[in-house]
């Protein structure tokens, strides 16, 4: 193909118009050296060439000496592409030794030396077979973002579920003997709702996971098969270029082995869809076995309404016996009102007379006898009786006290004061009435006593107080109340520490002194605090039925003593030296913080000390 053409003479010179490439390619390579001999003292050098590929256009300086090999790494370093896989061409057509190289940079005279970059056709074809595989990938991750938004969705239907549930159970307990039917009516609805959800959460699952897998393991098998057709192609080409053999077979090895890495890939996502829908079954069930307790709780509670309907005709029959005890009870209370006048002046004297005798004593003071109804957690529950407090906050279940009330009971007054003036000890029993298994470390119930009575708890906005508390995980708690800002202070208020239950004007010894020792002692804050330090009493092995004892002693010094018993065992003393002493303080309220493991216990008063 390089020679040259020959006339009907045999001789070796090209006819004048022989149209074979060999020639043309002479020609124009003869009329390029001539000119660039005929400009070469008026002309000069171009001394940068541009290489122009597809949108791009990277400069470079010529290589010296000028040749093709060089021309081609050049332009492999600037445009980021493997050398060999392409052709340099200039307006005349493709440079494929040095002269056709140095004759395009003497036609480009003084302007830069503009080269053109044509890339193979089989170099294109694996290019655009990476372009679909990235395509590939971009689909594979927004169906795994469908698949995490879908798991969030149910879980937060699921949670709303539960919450509608656990309300409509507490519905039915508070509200069993006015609307039974009215909460049944609310149970089956919100049973029907949920079922409504899981039906519209099956069918988005259904619609997520079959069609669009189907999709892409077709396009994928489509891939596989356009991959293998051009292996095939690219072998075919082996004859042409046997140079390029050995680097098309190992690229052509790299695509089998990352459609098989796609292939273990689309595989791991079916294994997780499958493990996903085997836990919405899973969840499903308890669904399920919850829906079947409610509709227990609703079979109890219509038998309950039955024995209810069966006592109020009872009652309606001995309706004409009650009556008759009506009119008695009229005639005695007219009796005791009587008598009323006569019984208060003689405890106002009795009072009068332990005044000036027992030195200490206050007149009027009302002692715990219950639960207080309004100073409480949110998610404190009392029994009818008031004498049990069950506790069902998140955070308090989690052991986490601190920052919030949840698990808060205040007793209805102060505890009995025991001992002499000066070294009073305050004292009361709790028992343990329900215990629920928790992880190890979270703790139990706090006990501990509080300078404000129940009431100025519950007026405080955020419920606090200053006390002090051990139990959970072997740790103590101060608490400091801050001032409450929907309130003004009063200065000349006597605090219910003094003398809770006394009647306005009642004289307080030392009330002075007392209040300006228990201002050094505990300042008034901004805002309240809870702070948590060790100790050596872990609540959360207590079990149902534990008797807990707390013993609160101010020290006529400085600070206090809180001792703990179970079931007549001492197991805590604790020392709070930030406490205030005993002449700055006069009667403590109970306070208990249901956590961890207590779940509900049962206060216990008018007892005593022990002995020891």
């Amino acid at each position: 193909q390089g020679g040259p053409c020959r006339g009907a003479s045999g001789v070796g010179r090209s006819p004048p118009h022989c149209a074979s490439p060999a020639c043309s390619r002479r020609r124009r390579l003869g009329a390029a050296c001539r000119l660039g001999r005929g400009q070469a003292g008026a002309a000069e050098m171009p001394v940068e060439v541009i290489f122009r590929y597809a949108d791009r256009q990277e400069k470079a300086p010529i290589p010296i000496p000028p040749t093709v090999e060089g021309s081609l790494k050049v332009a492999a370093e600037k445009l980021g592409i493997p050398k060999g896989s392409f052709d340099i061409y200039d307006r005349y057509g493709r440079i494929e030794s040095d002269e056709d190289l140095q004759r395009a940079i003497h036609m480009a005279g003084k302007q830069d030396c503009l080269i053109e970059v044509r890339e193979h056709e089989h170099y294109k074809r694996l290019r655009r077979v990476e372009r679909r595989h990235d395509t590939v990938d971009d689909r594979l991750d927004k169906i795994e973002a469908a698949l995490r938004e879908s798991n969030d969705d149910f879980l937060q239907r699921l949670e709303d579920a539960r919450k509608e549930a656990a309300d409509a159970t507490e519905r039915l307990t508070k509200r069993l003997d006015l609307d039974v039917m009215k909460n049944i009516t609310e149970l089956f609805s919100s049973r029907n709702q949920l079922q409504k959800d899981q039906r519209i959460i099956e069918e988005k699952l259904s619609q997520i996971d079959v069609a669009e897998l189907q999709r892409i393991a077709a396009q994928t098998v489509a891939l596989r098969d356009e991959v293998r057709d051009a292996v095939r192609k690219v072998n075919a080409m082996q004859e042409s270029w046997p140079r390029e053999r050995a680097r098309l077979e190992e690229m052509c090895i790299e695509s089998q082995k990352d459609l098989y890495e796609l292939q273990r890939y689309m595989q791991g996502k079916l294994d997780v869809c499958i493990e996903a829908d085997s836990d919405l079954r899973r969840e499903q069930q308890l669904v399920g076995e919850r829906m079947a307790l409610i509709a227990d709780d609703v079979r109890l509670a219509k038998a309950s309404h039955d024995s209810l309907e069966k006592r109020c005709s009872l009652a309606l029959e001995e309706n004409e016996e009650l009556r008759t005890l009506v009119g008695s009870l009229r005639e005695d209370s007219e009796h005791l009102k009587a008598d009323q006048g006569q019984v208060r002046t003689r405890v106002c004297v009795l009072e009068g007379s332990a005044t000036e005798k027992w030195k200490g004593f206050c007149p009027g003071v009302l002692y715990f006898k219950s639960w207080h109804r309004y100073a409480k957690g949110d998610d404190v529950y009392f029994s009818p009786d008031m004498t049990v407090a069950t506790g069902r906050g998140f955070l308090a279940a989690t052991g986490m006290v601190c920052g919030n009330i949840e698990g808060l009971a205040v007793a209805d007054g102060p505890c009995r004061r025991f001992g002499t003036p000066g070294c009073y000890s305050s004292y009361y029993e709790v028992e343990v009435d329900e215990v629920k298994a928790v992880p190890d470390g979270m703790g139990g119930l706090w006990v501990g006593f509080a300078l404000q009575s129940s009431e100025e708890i519950s007026s405080h906005r955020a419920k606090e107080f200053d006390g002090w508390l051990v139990g959970g995980y072997s740790k103590a708690m101060v608490c400091r109340a801050g001032t409450n800002p929907d309130l003004p202070v009063d200065e000349s208020k006597l605090p219910a520490t003094f003398a809770p239950g006394v009647m306005e004007g009642a004289a307080v010894p030392n009330v002075k002194l007392a209040m300006e020792l228990l201002r050094k002692a505990l300042p008034p804050r901004q805002s309240g605090e809870m702070r948590e330090f060790g100790s050596n009493w872990n609540s959360q092995n207590l079990r149902i039925g534990d008797r807990i004892g707390v013993l609160w002693r101010s020290n006529r010094n400085v600070g206090a003593r809180l001792r703990v018993s179970v079931n007549g065992v001492i197991v805590l003393t604790q020392e709070f030296v930030d406490a205030p002493t005993a002449e700055a303080v006069g009667f403590f309220t109970p306070i208990v913080r249901l956590a961890g493991s207590g779940k509900s216990v049962r206060l216990m008063p008018g007892l005593s000390p022990p002995a020891k």
